[in-house]
Parts: C-alpha cells; structure tokens; sequence
C-alpha cells in the first residue's frame, strides 16, 4: 500500500515555524540575567540558608529570593522583548530588609526600576549594564528614606560547555541631597554539571552609608539552580 506524501513538508514547516514562536527565546548560559527559563535554587550565603524561584514565559519573568527565615527578601520583574530590533529590557524590584540607623534597626523596603542593555564583547563574554533608580522607604523612620541612582554592570565568561565566571559590580547615590551611598561586587565560579543544573562558588564585597552610619562586609557563599 502506496501513502502520498507531498503534504509532509508543508506540515513540517508549518510544526516548526508553531515551535519556534512558542519557544521564542533563543538558547542563554544559565547564569544569562536575561535568561527567561523558570528556574528552582537553594544556597549558603555565609551561614544563611537562601531559596529562591524564578517562573519564566515567552518575554517576561518573576523572581523570588529569600532567606529562610522570611524576614529578608527580594522580588523581582523583567520584561525582555526578545527582539533583534529592542537591546533594551525593563526590570523592577522590591526588597524587604533592614536599615541600621543612630537610633535603632528598622525594617526597610527598596522600590528600584531599571533599564539593562546587552553587549556580545570578545571571546563569547556577555556584558549587561543596567541604569535606575532606587527609592528607600524606613518604616517609623521616614527621615531615612531616599532615593538613589543606580549603575551596575554583570559580565558572563565561559571558559567551556562546564565552567564560567560572573562579575557583577554596582554603585548607588543618594540624587535628593542625602547621605547614601551603596557599592556592591560578586565574583562567582559556575559549574554546569548538566544543561539544566548548575552550582556556583560566590565572593561578595558591599559597603553601604547612610547617613552617619557605615556599614561593610564580605562573604562566601555557596548555591545551586536547576531549570526547566
């Protein structure tokens, strides 16, 4: 028995052009910051065990990161329009902590809105800068809050279809005539031990003022993700 054929081709095209649409992200590192994969994470940042989750569609994506406790978080957006014709994506951010100040420890929460460029430099290494502003806001402590204009940049290094380095490197100023000022740097050694999971070896340095109060530290950290 003879079946025709001459409709598979248009069929496979057609099954190939749905695929790519719904898939529309081309392939990123798992440590891409513009990777829209929805991710599941755990690690040691000093001696605080952190969780985080991020749940990824076509353009977008929302990620959760936390202590263990809860008292701490951060929550955040991007819009990444996966576009030849757009390098420009839009991120936005809160996160929940604790400010020091001269007459005590109050709970804090920081409203901060970017904008991240992509830049594809020498030898596969991915560059990301990112320009915002950021709004403090101290609970019963409302002499506190400020706002700050943010700059920071992440540069991605693979060294092979295992290892890669990160670099992520930020400042903040206060731009309403107060005292904040805020640097941040973390140098992480990635290892993928399959495409879908990854462990890292982290190094952070950050320095924060506000107003007469100084704060710096540094810490190891440790953490693994899984996509899917």
């Amino acid at each position: 028995m003879h079946f025709n054929n001459k409709g598979q081709l248009p069929l496979t095209l057609t099954f190939l052009c749905l695929s790519s649409a719904v898939n529309a992200q081309t392939v990123r590192h798992i440590a891409d910051p513009l990777n829209l994969t929805t991710t599941l994470g755990a690690g040691f940042d000093a001696d605080v065990l952190k969780v985080a989750g991020r749940y990824g569609w076509e353009n977008q994506k929302i990620e959760l990161n936390t202590n263990f406790g809860g008292d701490k978080w951060n929550l955040s957006y991007l819009y990444s329009p996966q576009s030849s014709l757009s390098n420009w994506n839009v991120s936005a951010a809160i996160k929940h902590g604790k400010t020091d100040t001269e007459i005590g420890r109050f709970n804090h929460y920081q409203y901060q809105v970017g904008i991240i460029s992509e830049f594809n430099g020498w030898m596969d290494t991915a560059v990301f800068t990112e320009l915002g502003a950021n709004y403090l806001n101290v609970k019963d402590n409302s002499s506190s809050d400020s706002i700050t204009a943010n700059a920071s940049a992440t540069i991605l290094k693979p060294w092979s279809d295992r290892w890669y380095n990160t670099l992520v490197v930020q400042g903040s100023a206060a731009i309403d005539g107060g005292e904040r000022y805020e640097t941040y740097a973390r140098l992480s050694l990635g290892y993928r031990v399959t495409e879908r999971w990854s462990w890292e070896i982290r190094y952070r340095y950050e320095s924060n003022q506000y107003e007469t109060y100084n704060e710096e530290e540094t810490k190891w950290g440790f953490a693994m993700q899984s996509q899917f």
